[in-house]
């Protein structure tokens, strides 16, 4: 996989001097992809109280101009701390608004850890994670709108909570030949999971009267599944409850994390539709290189 940087074109550097009892080099470097118009912040250094007025004010200028989706490096990041974290949350909330996204991409073990302690990742509706920039610029690609599907296969489920088990099978079923790994596989599954279950419980007012429609269609480069219901309709705006022992209101926030693009809209006569994408990995048997 390639790190990215043959499609990145620099808009800046900042360098500076950092003092915490030592003098440390930092840089900061912003550079825009010139395929999906994606801004890649890659800082080198401590990520601290004293160093992320200077990234927050380089990040509000970028997104100011138009780049609303953003890679985080953290590849080259030493140290990170609640003040960091901080950082991310105001990004979180300043692409929220645009329909921006952030992906986190590279960390260490360490400041992976600091990541997950913190939670971020499960409450922050634009944000999520990649081993690299160039895992993370392949999940902001956008899909490459009007192409023909390789294949496309739909059915219909009733709305039935016992029936989850079996229509969220079948949907991996279909997909398994197309040899997405394990996990995409799963993190598909638990997607497909969340959008029946809102289905079921918000879109099927007449119970097990009602169905629920699920599409499947394999592209050269994603797979995308919709799951349409026959209810009053919901435009998918993230409302996680504010307990952390609430027994419900997540599903979104875990659809938003686990693919790499969720869209609502309507159904015509009333309804929801759910998108779903999952991008396909490079080698796969619809992949085209």
């Amino acid at each position: 996989m390639s790190d990215g940087s043959d499609r990145l074109l620099g808009i800046q550097t900042r360098r500076g001097i950092a003092i915490t009892g030592t003098r440390v080099q930092r840089v900061l470097t912003i550079d825009q992809d010139t395929e999906s118009a994606v801004c890649v912040v890659r800082y080198a250094g401590d990520l601290d109280f004293s160093t992320v007025a200077e990234v927050r004010e380089a990040v509000d200028d970028i997104v100011s101009r138009g780049c609303a989706d953003l890679v985080i490096d953290f590849s080259s990041v030493t140290y990170a701390d609640s003040s960091a974290l901080g950082l991310l949350v105001w990004v979180d909330k300043r692409l929220q608004p645009l329909g921006g996204r952030m992906v986190l991409a590279g960390a260490d073990r360490n400041v992976n850890r600091v990541l997950e302690l913190s939670g971020l990742l499960g409450v922050a509706p634009s944000v999520s994670a990649a081993a690299s920039v160039g895992d993370a610029l392949e999940r902001l690609e956008p899909a490459a709108e009007g192409r023909e599907p390789s294949w496309t296969q739909s059915f219909d489920a009733q709305a039935l909570v016992e029936g989850m088990s079996d229509t969220r099978t079948r949907v991996v079923d279909m997909i398994r030949p197309l040899g997405m790994p394990e996990a995409s596989l799963f993190d598909l599954k638990v997607a497909v999971g969340e959008a029946l279950a809102n289905a079921i419980r918000h879109g099927s007012p007449r119970g097990a009267q009602d169905t629920i429609t699920i599409k499947v269609s394999a592209y050269d480069d994603r797979v995308e599944v919709r799951v349409s219901d026959h209810g009053g309709g919901f435009s998918g705006s993230h409302v996680c409850s504010a307990d952390a022992y609430a027994p419900g209101g997540r599903g979104v926030m875990f659809m938003r994390a686990l693919m790499d693009r969720v869209e609502f809209s309507g159904c015509d006569g009333g309804g929801t539709t759910v998108r779903l994408i999952k991008r396909l990995p490079t080698g796969s048997p619809t992949h085209s290189n």
